[in-house]
């Protein structure tokens, strides 16, 4: 019922910030962000039920804890740049959302860093 009550306050949003877009482009852009970073936040809810049962399926399968630690921050990563990234090109900002996208791959790069060299020890250990 929670994901009703989300999608009711993005349209509602979405006539509000229509109906003022005449008036002040700048107030609009502010209550887009205002709405996107509400509904941001609500959202967490969803993820934060989700945790468990990850967590769960991890020690069920003996797969290190490193691996789901590395899924959520590269799933908050993804959210995150996508709303930035989508809110810039709601401003007309199409090189910052651009910027955003690049900021983001790089920061999953980083992320992941611990998954490669996993990966390079087990084709390493097969190898020898």
């Amino acid at each position: 019922m929670k994901i009703f009550t989300i999608a009711c306050f993005c349209i509602f949003s979405a006539i509000v910030c229509k109906a003022i877009e005449k008036d002040s482009r700048e107030i609009k852009y502010a209550a887009v962000l205002a709405a996107a970073v509400l509904v941001l936040f609500h959202s967490v809810a969803f993820v934060k039920d989700v945790i468990p049962v990850f967590e769960d399926l991890f020690i069920l399968s003996g797969i290190d804890d490193m691996y789901l630690t590395i899924l959520f921050k590269s799933l908050g990563i993804c959210y995150i740049v996508q709303l930035a990234s989508d809110y810039c090109k709601d401003c007309g900002e199409n090189a910052l959302a651009s910027q955003v996208t690049l900021a983001g791959k790089l920061a999953m790069l980083s992320v992941s860093l611990p998954l490669f060299k996993a990966f390079v020890e087990i084709v390493k250990a097969l190898l020898t």
